[in-house]
């Protein structure tokens, strides 16, 4: 199905199985969920399990559990169904080799023998003679005995997409013009050589099958847009739009990370965060209401979000900020509600509840 034939709103979330909820993945999952209920679309939560060193069942729960606990709820899903499942990468093997089966039919894709050795030779050699370190094509020129005397030695052999010689480009809608001139990149891998797809080929075989129409996510991603934007292009497929969201950083104006305190929802559970604080504080983490107001149930988010103020700034994460919040929350909170909310940590430090 074309990603652009429905007028409907689809759009996802799609976390690897790391087994914990990042904050960042939650924003980015919070926002796209905004966006769908807005304007009465679906939100579709996809897994991206590519790497089957780390995907587990187990830890693919502990990402779902923490945005339900959040309150963030999909409408698409591996858990709950829906009408372009499979919803986990590696249960939708069949779209990717069907794919790649197109493209090598078209001439458009092309099995690569090179070694490794090769392949760091040529890599040296473009450096040396100052052009881009890129795949300049050995394989793509292999005349048809020449390929089945190779097959026939057992040679291993990844599949590669051939990109064009031009200036890809798309408007992000934070961001706004993006290009890159694609001779720089050289064809790239789309299949490694144990059969399993690489991330950027298998993502937009995804978006299109399952007629994403927006796609936003965060910024580390953008670079990978071009590739993504390279497969389109050979399928003769529409895109979807995109939209880069801002980095959020420690005070110190680093990337967040682990080593400046907690970064996985579950954490903040357990340190006694209210669910509410914590998707207010996400929210306003990158997005002005353009107004006064900062404190916003989920139907009010819904109502004031807007994709037009959206940040252009990374944002910082600051701690004492969501303390704040969550004081808010509790101070509203009936006794009746506040014991209930205590209880569960009173019985797990050993206190006898009657």
């Amino acid at each position: 199905m074309n990603s652009q034939s429905s007028s409907t709103v689809r759009v996802r979330i799609a976390p690897s199985p790391t087994g914990n909820c990042h904050v960042g993945t939650a924003r980015t999952a919070l926002y796209n969920m905004l966006y769908a209920r807005k304007y009465g679309g679906k939100f579709i939560l996809r897994i991206d399990d590519t790497d089957l060193s780390r995907s587990t069942r187990e830890s693919e729960e502990g990402v779902l559990e923490g945005l339900r606990w959040l309150g963030i709820t999909w409408d698409e899903g591996p858990d709950v169904g829906g009408p372009y499942g499979p919803y986990r990468q590696m249960e939708r093997a069949h779209t990717y080799r069907e794919t790649v089966d197109t493209l090598e039919a078209l001439g458009k894709a092309y099995r690569c023998y090179c070694t490794p050795e090769e392949l760091e030779a040529e890599r040296k050699e473009a450096l040396a003679a100052g052009k881009p370190p890129r795949y300049y094509g050995k394989c793509s020129r292999l005349t048809a005995e020449e390929r089945a005397r190779l097959e026939a030695e057992g040679k291993k052999h990844v599949v590669r997409l051939r990109v064009p010689d031009r200036t890809l480009s798309f408007v992000d809608l934070l961001r706004g013009d993006q290009q890159k001139d694609m001779s720089e990149r050289g064809d790239f891998v789309i299949v490694k050589s144990d059969g399993s797809p690489v991330y950027n080929f298998a993502t937009a075989v995804d978006e299109h099958h399952m007629a994403m129409t927006h796609v936003f996510r965060a910024v580390e991603h953008l670079t990978n847009t071009f590739d993504q934007l390279a497969v389109y292009d050979a399928m003769g497929w529409d895109p979807p739009q995109f939209g880069h969201l801002t980095l959020m950083l420690n005070p110190d104006r680093s990337k967040i990370s682990k080593r400046a305190g907690a970064v996985y929802i579950g954490e903040f559970r357990d340190m006694g965060y209210m669910p509410e604080a914590l998707v207010n504080f996400l929210a306003l983490l990158g997005w002005n209401p353009g107004t006064e107001q900062e404190i916003f149930s989920m139907d009010q988010l819904v109502e004031a979000f807007s994709v037009e103020t959206l940040s252009r700034s990374d944002a910082v994460f600051d701690i004492k900020k969501l303390d704040w919040f969550n004081g808010v929350y509790i101070r509203n909170l009936t006794p009746k509600e506040l014991a209930a909310r205590v209880r569960p940590f009173m019985e797990k430090a050993g206190y006898a509840i009657g």
